[in-house]
């Protein structure tokens, strides 16, 4: 599962998904959805579709934010996650576009249409935006063509890579190789280093075993943390965190806490 994103987001961030938004307002403004291609003229749809892009987008990122990082704890699926927190988030999202609606138009001052229409229209909006951006936002590296080999058992084939360092070798290269921590995401698995981060099409068990002499352990079954990436541990609630060199937070599973100890990684 990816990291839980911080509450407010850096600029950059932002930056990107206003951008998008007002390319989908732009759009949605050329088409007129809902009624709107009657409301006036051109250049005015446009307005009005750029503003309550970005209006239900301001509203509904925190709410999307909140369920991503509560589905970060509880270790609970990306897309149900998306899906729950751009149904919650078009309550807020529709209510204010709803009011900037009986604003904006000319004729329709003060109306506002009731709950069902406008939370319906902003939720058929949010929930395909919503895991578009997520998506192509966080769409993993193409997977390295594979050179012809001889047959071999999978063990010896596992075995083989990590002898010639298999898994740091597929890493993008502007990556480097300073491996971090590896992160299970459905048949995927991304590698955190120093230098950023990408998904890498294999289970995470085979790049484990890829990873050879490479000292680190399994702390979670979503979980691969190198040694030397880890800061310290936190005790949170009832929950053990390791905080990573790299201000990551991962998290430890009950049945992982005795194997860290007897390597060192945790205090009594």
């Amino acid at each position: 599962m990816k990291p839980p994103p911080t509450l407010l987001g850096a600029p950059r961030d932002w930056a990107l998904d206003l951008g998008v938004a007002t390319l989908v307002g732009a759009f949605l403004g050329v088409l007129g959805p809902f009624g709107s291609f009657y409301g006036g003229p051109f250049e005015l749809r446009i307005a009005y579709w750029v503003a309550s892009l970005w209006i239900g987008f301001i509203a509904l990122t925190l709410v999307i934010r909140l369920s991503l990082r509560t589905a970060h704890r509880w270790d609970l699926p990306i897309w149900f996650a998306l899906a729950v927190g751009a149904a919650v988030g078009s309550l807020p999202a529709g209510l204010m576009i709803a009011g900037f609606s009986a604003w904006f138009w000319p004729g329709n001052h003060g109306r506002i249409s009731p709950f069902p229409v406008w939370y319906g229209e902003t939720l058929a909006i949010a929930e395909p935006f919503t895991f578009a951006v997520y998506f192509l936002r966080n769409r993993p590296a193409a997977p390295v063509t594979a050179v012809a080999e001889p047959l071999a058992s999978p063990t010896a084939s596992l075995t083989a890579r990590a002898a010639t360092g298999g898994f740091l070798n597929r890493l993008p290269a502007r990556l480097g190789r300073d491996l971090l921590c590896l992160q299970m995401e459905d048949h995927y698995v991304r590698a955190h280093t120093a230098l950023g981060s990408d998904l890498i099409l294999t289970p995470l068990k085979d790049a484990v075993a890829e990873l050879g002499a490479i000292d680190g352990l399994q702390v979670h079954r979503s979980w691969w943390v190198a040694k030397n990436a880890v800061g310290h541990a936190i005790l949170n609630g009832r929950n053990q965190v390791l905080r990573l060199s790299n201000g990551l937070d991962v998290p430890v599973s009950r049945a992982s806490i005795a194997k860290l100890r007897a390597a060192g990684w945790l205090s009594d």
